[in-house]
């Protein structure tokens, strides 16, 4: 009986033309905002650079920043020590980390009374287990330039070259084909990351893991080959040819930078000078318990005023309201008053983000149009309703004084059954 009355009131209510065609409106308007929205985490997902707060192990709220200087500072490794000195003073304020001596020194006891016995530690061992007990963020800088690759008689010359400190592959997790990537923790600063295409140009082949080249008459070795990200957005965004990742320390002694100003220094006493500066991006994923903390605190540890600088957000950036300040500012967006060479994975970025703005405006009209549609049809209903509030009122009594009836039948069966 009941199941009858629903498949009634179901063919009655889709009796009605034109309520079907509205309704098939409402749900062609929800499946296009959860296409779009699925295309849009699609997209996100293939930026893996912009991702690194997702990845980086801590129990909390976590941000990544990324600070990006003006071609006419002169940002050197001694710069960036600068800034994550004043940083670290701003998290000690906030309360993130404490970093007195007295704390490090019973962080130290610690570490050696848990010592394995039998099994003796280096100083060196010993060191890093204090340093990695107190840290509580990860950095990486860079610097973009060109640099001439040699092996044995093939020549790669001018090849786009990214010069890295810190734990640049953290932030930049390239889809290795062979091999693996180096760190800044090596002594030596003579590895080298390269793609695919630059492999197979001087080697024939991307199996090459330990291979010796020569950049600037100076023994470099293969550390690993990546495959470099394909797509017209990244190629627009600078990876139309060949890349290799090099330290900072290498690209600065044997090839060009051209991302910031350089100049000519002496870095040993046997005369050997390299040009130092040029460093244009640094990037940080560090505790956030208060929105915008870290990105202020970046902002505030550079000393830099707004026209040398500037500091994005990766870690919202694709967020609902990011992407609607984006759409405000069409436009405007294409204007840059500041001369900055930002990286690939900022330009790649910068591109996406327009696209994302544009399927978060069409989600946002989906919803707007669904709430209107439903506003509509219940101000309708409303105006046609063949039902009054008293009505309603005396049903819903009727419906209880039935149910109330029935409870008090099914008591007195039970007290009947017992006796």
């Amino acid at each position: 009986m009941v199941f009858e009355k629903i498949l009634d009131f179901i063919k009655k209510f889709f009796s009605n033309k034109k309520r079907n065609i509205i309704l098939i409106i409402l749900a062609a308007l929800l499946l296009l905002d959860l296409v779009m929205g699925l295309f849009s985490r699609i997209i996100i997902s293939k930026m893996p650079e912009q991702l690194g707060a997702d990845r980086w192990d801590y129990d909390g709220s976590v941000a990544q920043v990324s600070l990006f200087y003006t071609e006419d500072r002169e940002i050197t490794p001694g710069e960036i020590r600068k800034l994550e000195y004043n940083f670290e003073k701003k998290l000690v304020e906030a309360g993130i980390i404490a970093v007195d001596d007295d704390e490090k020194e019973a962080d130290k006891k610690e570490i050696v009374d848990t010592n394995v016995p039998g099994k003796k530690k280096t100083d060196d061992e010993k060191s890093q287990e204090v340093q990695e007990e107190v840290k509580v963020y990860n950095s990486c800088f860079s610097a973009q330039g060109i640099s001439t690759i040699l092996f044995e008689n093939r020549t790669a010359e001018n090849i786009v070259t990214i010069g890295v400190d810190g734990d640049f592959f953290f932030f930049h997790p390239l889809e290795l084909v062979s091999g693996s990537y180096f760190s800044d923790d090596e002594v030596m600063k003579d590895k080298i990351v390269i793609d695919e295409d630059l492999a197979w140009q001087l080697f024939g082949s991307n199996d090459i893991v330990g291979q010796c080249v020569t950049i600037g008459g100076v023994n470099h070795y293969v550390a690993g080959v990546v495959k470099r990200q394909e797509g017209r957005m990244n190629e627009a965004a600078g990876l139309s040819e060949s890349i290799v990742y090099m330290s900072y320390d290498s690209l600065s002694r044997y090839g060009e930078i051209l991302s910031g100003k350089t100049s000519n220094a002496e870095i040993s006493e046997d005369g050997s000078t390299a040009n130092i500066g040029g460093i244009n991006c640094y990037e940080v994923v560090a505790p956030n318990p208060v929105d915008g903390l870290v990105a202020q605190s970046i902002k505030l540890s550079s000393g830099y005023d707004d026209k040398y600088i500037n500091v994005v957000d990766n870690t919202d950036r694709f967020s609902f309201f990011k992407l609607l300040d984006v759409s405000t500012s069409f436009g405007k967006r294409s204007m840059w008053d500041k001369p900055i060479f930002y990286p690939y994975w900022e330009n790649v970025a910068r591109g996406y983000e327009d696209v994302l703005a544009l399927l978060n405006m069409i989600r946002l009209i989906c919803k707007i149009a669904c709430v209107l549609i439903v506003c509509v049809m219940a101000v309708h209903a409303y105006r046609h309703k063949t039902w009054t509030i008293e009505g309603l009122i005396e049903y819903a009594a009727d419906k209880k004084y039935e149910l109330e009836t029935r409870q008090k039948a099914k008591l007195s069966d039970k007290k009947q059954d017992n006796l």
